[in-house]
């Protein structure tokens, strides 16, 4: 590959905290090409700067029908709350009561949309907390609109205050529940389950036309239980796959030498401990090649 097209993004990936990954949807098959030929983990200036790619992961057999390592948390059927138990049908007519969730012009809202982020922020642990800019946050809403991004909003009915949003991004198949944010202390009101509910009704004609609502892959870089939350309330399900990584040789290296300790360095608080606990349960969910 010659200099000039070093510099171009290469088809099909894109670059994401130090790792390659695929841009097709779950369902489709990755294009293995620029893996296969060497040229997807050179060293180059198209990512920024400081940024290199270490190594690239994928997925494949997306949702083969038996059980594997690792997954992607989807919907695909339509929502049938009376299947739910008691309680669960409780909590979600809960959040009903409390919030009036819409969607929403992200720009019309994106200072209520920042504090909402930031309050939710607050409450991850300090290794993995995000720092966000004002100005950095507010610009990034033009990239949602370029996405074709559907925000919802959520309004407190007695305040009439935000207090979360969720993201989704609508492709040729896959809607992406990309983000959801909420303050923290909204949450035993409901907040989440007004959120949810609000989307899967939204969508259930894409549903049954053959979309499906995906909230992304199994947790790599740290510990959620919102997958088990929407398997739980919403009847989100697991299609299981098969994770691929390739590393970078002096990565393997690294990561070979560390994978023995790997339980040790996972109690690290350390933010460096952290990054490198994802890589190592990558390690440990991947293919055996």
């Amino acid at each position: 590959m010659s200099d000039n097209n070093e510099n171009q993004i290469i088809s099909g990936w894109k670059y994401y905290n130090h790792a390659m990954i695929p841009t097709c949807e779950p369902h489709e098959i990755p294009n293995l090409k620029p893996l296969q030929s060497g040229t997807l983990l050179k060293n180059r200036d198209v990512w920024g700067g400081k940024d290199r790619p270490l190594f690239a992961r994928w997925t494949e057999d997306y949702d083969c029908g038996y059980e594997t390592t690792f997954w992607y948390c989807i919907k695909d059927d339509i929502f049938d709350i009376s299947a739910l138990k008691s309680k669960r049908r409780y909590e979600i007519k809960k959040g009903l009561k409390n919030f009036d969730v819409k969607v929403i012009d992200p720009f019309q809202y994106s200072e209520q949309l920042y504090d909402v982020a930031v309050m939710a922020f607050s409450a991850y642990p300090e290794a993995y907390r995000p720092k966000i800019e004002k100005r950095a946050f507010i610009n990034g809403i033009d990239e949602w609109t370029i996405t074709g991004s559907t925000v919802f909003g959520a309004f407190d009915k007695e305040s009439g205050r935000l207090c979360g949003y969720a993201q989704l991004i609508k492709q040729a198949r896959a809607i992406n529940f990309n983000i959801e944010k909420t303050i923290p202390e909204f949450e035993s009101k409901g907040v989440n389950a007004a959120i949810c509910m609000a989307i899967v009704l939204y969508y259930q004609k894409e549903i049954e036309k053959g979309y499906y609502i995906v909230d992304g892959a199994r947790a790599i870089s740290h510990e959620t239980h919102f997958q088990d939350y929407l398997e739980k309330y919403f009847g989100f399900r697991r299609a299981y796959c098969h994770l691929h990584v390739k590393y970078k040789w002096w990565v393997l290296l690294a990561v070979k030498a560390l994978y023995p300790f790997r339980t040790m360095i996972e109690k690290s608080k350390s933010s460096l401990a952290h990054n490198i606990t994802g890589v190592l349960r990558m390690e440990e969910w991947k293919v055996r090649e």
